[in-house]
């Protein structure tokens, strides 16, 4: 098994002394294929050492700073008290190869998101995102800047069919579009700057209150649908929001 620079994620809740989510960020090459393989089964010491071609000493060590760690456990062999089994103690979120992030090419999102288009299922690329992003809350991970992200990636798309020159119609394409897709009821207020306010948002309104804003994915839509009809880059701020213990959200755009 050959990698270059792999990154592994791991859910750790088997540390001491520290809080109950953490998550343990594994460069080491050699830890990442002992991970890997653990990942898939459990294996006895000569197991490891057999399929990843290495020392004894070396497995040794990486197995104990895993160990360690709390990330690996091993029990004994029920065929032989000698030996140990090793078993992954936390749970596998993902990886990431650098080699392979560098051949990806920036507009195979766009790509991504055309299918969904052309099938007509941008509804379902934004539930899809949405569920993705509540279950990594439930670890404690905050993802908000790729939310935003893929929300203005969503709405360069949606600007296509929604898009019209009198600004009244233009406003009013866009509350039908998150009215028909169960997203909310939006509202907008033109003065200075731009007032969105959303009314039982998909995003927040059934989620616990931390205290912050956390519709990020809305904001993105929201932010990229006025940035492409404006021509221009407007800042956008969420200064309202169900997780901020509030009755609606408001977001506040202008240049």
């Amino acid at each position: 098994m050959t990698t270059s620079n792999p990154i592994q994620i791991i859910l750790n809740e088997n540390k001491t002394n520290t809080p109950l989510i953490n998550i343990d960020i594994i460069k080491s090459p050699m830890k990442y294929e002992i991970l890997e393989l653990l990942r898939h089964d459990e294996m006895n010491f000569e197991e490891i050492v057999e399929n990843t071609n290495k020392s004894k000493a070396s497995i040794s060590m990486h197995l104990r700073d895993l160990r360690k760690e709390g990330i690996v456990n091993y029990k004994a062999d029920p065929t032989d008290n000698r030996k140990k089994i090793f078993y992954l103690n936390s749970d596998y979120l993902g990886s990431i190869d650098s080699e392979k992030t560098k051949i990806l090419k920036k507009n195979q999102t766009h790509l991504l998101i055309d299918e969904f288009i052309e099938k007509g299922e941008i509804d379902y690329i934004i539930l899809l995102t949405h569920t993705f992003k509540s279950l990594l809350m439930e670890f404690g991970m905050d993802i908000s800047p790729v939310m935003q992200k893929i929300g203005n990636y969503i709405g360069e798309y949606l600007y296509n069919q929604l898009k019209d020159e009198n600004i009244d119609v233009f406003t009013k394409n866009i509350s039908q579009y998150w009215l028909k897709n169960n997203l909310g009821q939006l509202t907008f207020k033109m003065d200075k700057h731009i007032e969105v306010t959303c009314i039982d948002c998909f995003e927040s309104k059934d989620i616990q209150k931390t205290g912050k804003p956390s519709c990020y994915l809305e904001k993105g839509m929201l932010e990229k649908l006025f940035n492409l009809y404006f021509d221009f880059d407007l800042s956008i701020e969420e200064i309202m929001c169900y997780s901020m213990g509030d009755e609606k959200c408001v977001y506040h755009l202008q240049p």
